[in-house]
């Protein structure tokens, strides 16, 4: 009995003299953000200042809760009077949403009258294509069709001449990116409009049916052609400002000193930036030979590891690295070696901080190849 004890103790004694060469890599995260200054892609003239906005449409901009709210608050009243006032909460909702999204910003002022520009826009209606006859209701992805609306953004001067004229196309803003494909899962379907709806066979009865079903979302469409223009506008006519974030990972323990110390000094090279202080501020230039010397260990690093966790530690830090410095394709080159990259149109932020930052830095990347050299480093 004696020596079972004793065999039993040794064997308890040497579990974590084992288990030292599994130890478990525990990350650390310094967060960083930067800032672009986006020059507008057509400047205009500084003497065009004031403008007015018109939206011309046929879609309603009252859903099913500003129905119920304007409801309560006619009561009871001639179907003329009601009528009126209707027209003018829809009148009222559009021009809400119209100096809310369209240039609400300055230089440039909302008038009434006699504005130096003109910004109008037109929505058509919504058609439904390539309706399916046969739809997998047990699948929430079956396809049912497509929805096909656009609006087209005018913006002219007093004298006529024409500064900007854009399609606006509408896509349902899916988890898997923009579509014009309507899924099963885009609706939600009573049971009375489902039966109805499967047993109908003629295509053209079946479009109708969609059509008239989608005809609840024409208050998010129509604000979606609103949001998307004054999107539009602020990228064509006004200077922007836009905010990026990610990280700098290290590793915790004492042999990881020399890659946490790389990692210190890319963090406060990143911050001097923007640094709120005159002192600490600094300079791409100044910064960019701690930043080098960073991305140099890094790289070495990177060469030498084995362990997963590190490598996409090491590959997140080069990627926002190689961004700041300007080198767009190696910044892309490594955050795409980073698993989690190809899965952060899933994924959420309450899945770890790790794909939090990472997402940030995609953002990042994303905004400055689609604005180019439009997009410079802000400073101060």
């Amino acid at each position: 009995m004696k020596s079972y004890n004793v065999f039993l103790l040794s064997f308890v004694l040497l579990i974590p003299i084992l288990g030292t060469g599994q130890k478990k890599v525990k990350l650390t995260k310094a967060p960083v953000a930067w800032a672009y200054q986006i020059s507008p892609a057509t400047p205009m003239d500084e003497a065009l200042r004031t403008f007015s906005t018109t939206v011309n449409t046929k879609l309603d901009p009252m859903d099913f809760w500003d129905e119920m709210n304007w409801a309560m608050q006619i009561g009871e009243m001639d179907s003329e009077e009601r009528a009126r006032l209707r027209r003018r909460a829809v009148r009222d909702t559009i021009t809400k949403w119209s100096k809310k999204y369209m240039l609400n910003s300055r230089p440039f002022v909302w008038v009434q009258t006699d504005p130096d520009f003109s910004i109008e826009l037109s929505t058509d209606t919504f058609k439904m294509e390539h309706v399916q006859l046969d739809v997998d209701y047990s699948d929430p992805e079956s396809i049912m069709g497509e929805i096909n609306v656009a609006a087209r953004l005018l913006v002219k001067t007093a004298e006529d001449k024409v500064l900007l004229d854009k399609e606006i196309i509408y896509y349902i803003d899916d988890r898997d990116g923009f579509t014009k494909k309507l899924r099963l899962r885009h609706l939600v379907f009573n049971p009375s409009f489902k039966l109805k709806y499967k047993m109908t066979k003629k295509p053209e009865k079946k479009r109708k049916l969609l059509e008239k079903r989608i005809k609840k979302h024409e208050a998010a469409i129509l604000e979606y052609f609103i949001q998307e223009a004054g999107r539009i506008l602020e990228d064509h006519f006004l200077n922007q400002k836009a905010n990026a974030y990610s990280a700098m990972f290290g590793v915790k323990g004492k042999e990881h000193e020399a890659l946490n110390d790389a990692c210190e000094i890319a963090k406060k090279s990143i911050h001097s930036l923007s640094s709120l202080s005159k002192k600490k501020r600094k300079t791409l230039e100044q910064v960019a030979p701690d930043l080098e010397y960073a991305r140099n260990y890094f790289t070495d690093k990177l060469v030498r590891a084995s362990d997963p966790v590190i490598q996409n530690a090491l590959n997140a830090n080069l990627s926002s690295i190689l961004l700041i410095l300007g080198d767009i394709e190696a910044a892309k080159f490594h955050i795409k070696n980073i698993p989690e990259y190809e899965e952060l149109g899933t994924k959420t932020i309450w899945e770890g901080s790790f794909t939090y930052y990472i997402r940030g830095l995609a953002d990042a990347i994303a905004l400055k190849e689609r604005h180019g050299e439009r997009a410079q480093l802000f400073q101060y």
